[in-house]
């Protein structure tokens, strides 16, 4: 398989010499890393798109992709990456491989394809507080909507969607976990300075092979269960009953609200994130657990200091403890049925904060109160920069035995060279009541390779 995939990787670019309408693009990008404790600074190995992990020293990334253009409005694209990285396993993978059809409203990608960094790579979580960019992509397919479709003038009341399904092929409890998502939102825009949005994001885990259960659901009537959201309930507690193999899946869903306004030239966000996995949460007896937002950008600034700025407010703590499900109070993104739970490659797949125990399997710190600040701009109108600045409290989870602890995070990315190749200077740290500060540093190279 690694020899395929560097032939591959070989070959792509000498297609341009028979293939003369095809626009072809392709990056190289090496990191070295390194810190003073067991473990890199939080913000080294977290929304790394699962190409750094905690114990990375050194990874390398080389990503081609290929563009044939269909019409003025519409193209094909494909792609093909590989990725090294050092740490739990010396490992070499597939980053990328894909096959994509755009047009100006709708997307189509069939495999593995890493999602764009929104909000200027400051967010915490970037997309949703269930959907980050902290793993590696899924291979699956995507339907989604690219932009708002309005249903009159380009404004007015309009929708975005998206359908996908993926399967987890990593090494996990349940083997060939299957994953739906599909999310619906309603968008008003008044004008072009006003436009706010609403709607629902919904993810199950399903089908699979269990240890104990064998073969799980997987045929269409199942199917329809998981899209219709059928078996969404309280978790059947430690002793999995049948009641819970028939529940049809690990349901997860977020509740959305964006605003996008202009105040005084800066372009203006506002962002909330309800979560839930259960008929309370649904509810909103979980509240007011979620993802609180805004983020501000000058898109005059071109020479500043201060270009854009991001802060976030993550609360998980309530977990329904008014209204307790049958097993208590809920327990995000761990699942009694399909025990890897919200992870893939043992990476949580959704808000970073919420952590893995020291095993990497089970979710051991989902109870965490956390502020969060990110900038970015131009250092002495030269240096392009990306700062990070997160306050957590963590308060561990049900049954974790998770020392409760108070962790300040910060991470500094600084490019100092914009010439043949890109250089950038990592620096980051992590400050804990109960541990030795944990400082690391790091070099980032990258180039276009054509």
């Amino acid at each position: 398989m690694k020899l395929r995939l560097f032939l591959l990787l070989l070959l792509f670019p000498l297609l341009s010499n028979y293939a003369q309408n095809i626009e072809f693009g392709g990056n190289v990008a090496l990191n070295a890393l390194l810190y003073n404790a067991d473990e890199s600074p939080f913000w080294f190995h977290s929304n790394r798109r699962g190409r750094i992990n905690e114990t990375t020293n050194f990874s390398g990334v080389i990503n081609t992709s290929a563009i044939y253009q269909l019409s003025p409005n519409s193209y094909l694209e494909a792609g093909i990456g590989a990725l090294y990285q050092d740490g739990y396993h010396d490992e070499l993978q597939l980053d990328e491989s894909y096959l994509a059809f755009n047009n100006t409203w709708l997307s189509i990608i069939a495999g593995r394809k890493q999602r764009e960094m929104l909000y200027s790579g400051l967010s915490a979580t970037n997309q949703n507080i269930l959907w980050s960019i902290n793993s590696r992509p899924l291979p699956g397919i995507r339907i989604f909507t690219n932009r708002p479709i309005f249903f009159k003038n380009n404004r007015g009341l309009g929708f975005e969607a998206s359908w996908e399904e993926y399967l987890m092929d990593d090494e996990r409890y349940v083997d060939n976990t299957r994953l739906h998502h599909k999310s619906f939102n309603l968008v008003y825009k008044h004008s072009p300075k006003f436009q706010i949005s609403a709607g629902l994001q919904h993810f199950v885990q399903w089908a699979g092979t269990h240890p104990e259960f064998g073969d799980l659901p997987s045929d269409f009537s199942a199917y329809t269960k998981v899209v219709t959201g059928k078996g969404v309930g309280d978790d059947a507690g430690d002793n999995i009953s049948e009641q819970e193999v028939n529940g049809l899946g690990n349901h997860l869903g977020s509740y959305e609200i964006k605003l996008n306004t202009i105040v005084a030239g800066y372009r203006v966000e506002l962002i909330y994130n309800h979560l839930f996995e259960d008929g309370s949460g649904a509810e909103l007896a979980n509240t007011p657990d979620g993802r609180y937002g805004i983020y501000i950008e000058d898109p005059r600034a071109s020479n500043d200091w201060f270009q854009a700025v991001m802060y976030e407010f993550y609360y998980t703590k309530n977990q329904s403890k008014n209204t307790p499900t049958s097993d208590g109070t809920d327990n995000y993104f761990n699942n009694n049925l399909y025990r890897s739970g919200w992870t893939y490659e043992n990476r949580v797949m959704g808000v970073p904060f919420i952590t893995l125990g020291e095993n990497r399997f089970r979710i051991a710190n989902n109870k965490i109160v956390v502020h969060h600040l990110g900038l970015t701009g131009l250092a002495f109108k030269k240096y392009p920069y990306r700062f990070l600045g997160s306050y957590r409290q963590n308060y561990g989870g049900k049954g974790s035995g998770y020392r409760s602890r108070d962790i300040f995070s910060t991470y500094l990315d600084l490019n100092l060279l914009q010439n043949y190749v890109n250089l950038n200077l990592q620096v980051g740290a992590d400050f804990s009541e109960i541990a030795a500060p944990n400082f690391g540093a790091g070099l980032s190279l990258s180039k276009k390779i054509f």
